[in-house]
């Protein structure tokens, strides 16, 4: 249990107290509370509070001061959050853990949840435009704020990777033609981070084979500037929700993918075997072992995957293979 001041905080169990009496806290306002807490006294910028709290998702700057507003109000000290000009947030105050061997060196690790947390509305889905044209920028800006639609605007491709939106819920729609690089070259960039994001690519001058060039690429559309905001409206409908999609594709063969890290070398070699068909009698033969040591790595495997069957396993074993290949 975690002390600050006349309050107690445990992160594993998400609970605060005042006095003795249970606080109730939002999960963003917890989670911009223990990004704090870790941070030890430090100054957490917005950008770290941004990333931690809201796993990548595009809000808006008040979205974090409406948070703060709402710890200092629980708590009942507007003192316990330091506002830094132009830095960010600190904890104003002694952290101290309760227990005998208490260290602040060991403070519990933030939680996934958020990063991994499966997306079911498409409203909530950001557009990411990047586009060195001024003028684009902002017209897409005040069409997307005019429809609620969350986004973020970037005037180069260097800003959106420097933005770290380690997200597999998003999509883009992005110029062809950007200032040191192509459009096909951003998506490329993508591919390789695994980064599931569905494209839009917009010019201002297209061509059959660029076009052909793109759709190729993988990108769900091409669009020709200046295009009909109602028709791209429409078309951001359908991108959105196929962003969903390959989100829930995305975070499935990361959870398979961790679940494959627990095995051993040899629970590897025996899982490529067992999903190729082979029998115990088989597996025992290649790897010179026993039927029953097989049988035994079989069920540990089952048991670190998770699976139910054979064909589940076979399944899981695609998806690695797809994700580890070129």
């Amino acid at each position: 249990m975690i002390r600050l001041g006349n309050a107690q905080v445990s992160l594993e169990r998400r609970e605060a107290f005042l006095d003795g009496k249970p606080i109730a806290l939002g999960g963003r306002a917890f989670e911009v509370l223990a990004t704090l807490i870790r941070a030890k006294g430090r100054v957490v910028d917005k950008d770290e509070l941004f990333s931690q709290v809201w796993a990548g998702t595009v809000v808006e700057d008040n979205n974090l001061q409406v948070q703060v507003s709402l710890l200092r109000k629980a708590f009942g000290n507007r003192a316990l959050i330091q506002t830094v000009p132009r830095r960010g947030y600190r904890l104003a105050t002694e952290i101290s853990l309760e227990g005998p061997t208490a260290s602040l060196d060991h403070l519990p690790e933030p939680s996934l949840v958020n990063a991994m947390a499966t997306l079911d509305n498409t409203a909530q889905v950001p557009v990411l435009v990047v586009d060195d044209d001024v003028s684009v920028r902002n017209a897409l800006g005040r069409l997307l704020r005019s429809q609620a639609i969350p986004h973020r605007l970037f005037a180069r491709a260097e800003e959106l990777f420097e933005a770290r939106l380690d997200t597999p819920y998003a999509c883009l729609l992005l110029d062809m033609h950007l200032p040191g690089t192509s459009g096909l070259e951003v998506q490329a960039a993508l591919r390789r981070l695994q980064l599931p994001w569905p494209v839009v690519f917009m010019t201002g001058f297209g061509t059959i084979p660029m076009t052909v060039q793109a759709m190729r690429a993988g990108a769900m559309e091409f669009l020709t500037k200046p295009f009909d905001e109602d028709q791209l409206l429409a078309l951001l409908d359908a991108v959105r929700t196929q962003a969903v999609e390959e989100g829930r594709k995305w975070q499935n063969a990361r959870q398979v993918e961790d679940k494959y890290q627990r095995l051993t070398q040899r629970e590897r070699q025996v899982f490529s075997l067992v999903v190729g068909g082979l029998s115990h009698k088989q597996i025992a033969r290649e790897i010179g072992t026993s039927e029953v040591t097989t049988k035994v790595h079989k069920k540990n495997i089952m048991n670190k995957m998770q699976s139910r069957s054979l064909l589940e396993l076979v399944a899981m074993h695609s998806i690695v293979e797809a994700r580890s290949g070129p």
